[in-house]
């Protein structure tokens, strides 16, 4: 990796060649630089122009809404963020709302499917042990479907609407962030995100992009307030490792309005995460 630049003019020189080329750069807040002139309907290739020149500029690119960035830490602040990235344990500070509630004979028809080949609310209430956890039924059904090659298949077609980029945001202003890094996990030093509120919860998420990194391949793309986006390279494997994906991706979007078992599908053939924590 090359010194981080700190000059429009090397950087605009960096983004010749690219899907960038000729857009206009300028300083930002806190030792960014913002690539003005994006068209929102060129959002992923703009962000992979800017990827791609990571190596030479030294900055990670994370596209954000126009006024969204309002943050100058100071480098007390990114060290500190720094080493909560490589010590907490996220798992510790984002937690699913509502896991843990009781799940009685009433209510599961709420949290298992019903695909069209079995009465899987019927099996649940014959199989479990009511009440139990709303997260040890979730579990249950995953279980479930993954067992049968006919439900899982039908898992999949359920699932194939959040596969890839399909529900990702696209606003109507758009700004391209260059940070003064190129690791990823510290942007949250300078990028809110509803979900991560205080600075307990900064360090959690700077935690969990680095794991996310480690693991998947994850590369943050956009921070739109309450929603972030990834680009994936390495997909997990169906059984637990997308389980436990999935229940992280529902801790750290909590508004996502979509079922743990069709997430954990979905992860499994997905190279693109969509993320929503709203007021």
């Amino acid at each position: 990796m090359a010194r981080m630049m700190d000059d429009p003019e090397q950087i605009a020189a960096a983004l010749r060649g690219t899907a960038l080329q000729g857009h206009p750069v300028e300083e930002g807040l806190g030792g960014t630089f913002l690539v003005a002139d994006v068209e929102p309907a060129q959002l992923l290739d703009a962000w992979r122009a800017a990827r791609s020149a990571t190596p030479t500029t030294g900055r990670w690119p994370v596209l954000t809404g126009v006024g969204e960035l309002y943050v100058e830490p100071t480098d007390d602040d990114i060290a500190a963020l720094e080493q909560a990235a490589r010590t907490v344990d996220p798992w510790s500070v984002y937690r699913r709302w509502g896991a843990d509630e009781p799940v009685s004979v009433d209510d599961l028809r709420l949290y298992v499917p019903s695909p069209p080949t079995v009465d899987l609310v019927a099996r649940a209430a014959r199989e479990l042990t009511l009440p139990m956890t709303r997260a040890a039924v979730e579990r249950w059904t995953w279980q479930t479907l993954l067992a049968d090659p006919v439900l899982t298949e039908w898992g999949h077609r359920q699932s194939a609407w959040i596969v890839g980029t399909r529900t990702w945001y696209i606003p109507q202003e758009v700004q391209l962030v260059l940070l003064p890094t190129p690791k990823q996990w510290l942007a949250p030093a300078w990028i809110r995100y509803f979900g991560a509120g205080d600075p307990r919860m900064w360090e959690a998420l700077a935690a969990a992009i680095r794991l996310w990194e480690q693991q998947w391949g994850a590369e943050l793309v956009a921070c739109w307030a309450t929603m972030l986006q990834f680009l994936v390279s390495r997909p997990p494997a169906a059984g637990e490792q997308a389980w436990q994906l999935a229940q992280q991706l529902k801790a750290v979007g909590g508004s996502l309005q979509i079922g743990p078992w069709q997430l954990a599908f979905a992860v499994t053939r997905s190279d693109a995460w969509f993320l929503h924590d709203r007021p």
